[in-house]
């Protein structure tokens, strides 16, 4: 009867001191620091991971974590005569069940706050991605204002082109019709200057005729 109860004890003990070294393990670490999983290497060269905070467990440490129990001491051997088999009074039966009632309710609790944990894991990593989608969304807004601002640009610069290029029209238009007017002018210059060369050698010609009309009226008076 002692035995069953110690057992009982015994795999409570196991129970909360697993939860409570669980719970150690995840509140000491500091709020800002993010522990790294370790490796280590056994004599045989076998790499073990330790991850902070990962419950271990293996074949070999499954043994310790179960109650005591020995299928020997509920072997019937004649049906009639059951011998002595393990007992438990009505308050050993009560109080064993309500402990282990009150240790399966922790668990269960326990397994429903992990639970709990895990959901917001889970809303976390979509809050994160749908966050991450929203950037990139932003992104993509600011690269197609980036494109619109430097389509406004190029077109201000292609306005400003063409008022260039409609002021050199313009120039060029006018610079002809001065040269023609210029042209113009010039052949009238020499219009002009032709008529005054013809006026000098008129003149020049009359005054000639006059030289000689003069030296032979001289020509009458002198000596021969």
């Amino acid at each position: 009867m002692a035995q069953l109860n110690n057992a009982s004890k015994a795999a409570a003990q196991t129970v909360a001191s697993k939860i409570a070294g669980g719970n150690k393990a995840t509140t000491a670490q500091p709020n800002n620091v993010v522990p790294m999983p370790t490796l280590a290497t056994d004599t045989r060269g076998n790499i073990s991971v330790n991850v902070p905070g990962l419950h271990t467990l293996t074949p070999d440490t499954i043994p310790a974590s179960l109650p005591q129990f020995q299928q020997t001491d509920y072997r019937i051997s004649d049906p009639l005569n059951p011998g002595n088999l393990p007992q438990a009074t009505e308050a050993q039966f009560n109080s064993g069940m309500t402990v282990y009632e009150g240790a399966q309710r922790a668990l269960k609790l326990t397994g429903a706050a992990f639970d709990t944990t895990r959901e917001k894991f889970i809303v976390i990593g979509k809050a994160s991605k749908a966050l991450g989608a929203g950037i990139l969304a932003a992104t993509e807004i600011e690269k197609v204002k980036g494109n619109f601002l430097d389509y406004q640009t190029q077109l201000e610069v292609t306005q400003q082109k063409g008022v260039n290029f409609d002021v050199a029209q313009t120039k060029t238009v006018t610079d002809r019709n001065i040269a023609v007017h210029t042209k113009t002018d010039l052949a009238e210059r020499l219009k002009q200057a032709e008529i005054k060369a013809q006026e000098s050698a008129a003149k020049t010609l009359e005054a000639q005729g006059k030289l000689n009309a003069f030296k032979q009226q001289l020509g009458e008076y002198l000596p021969k």
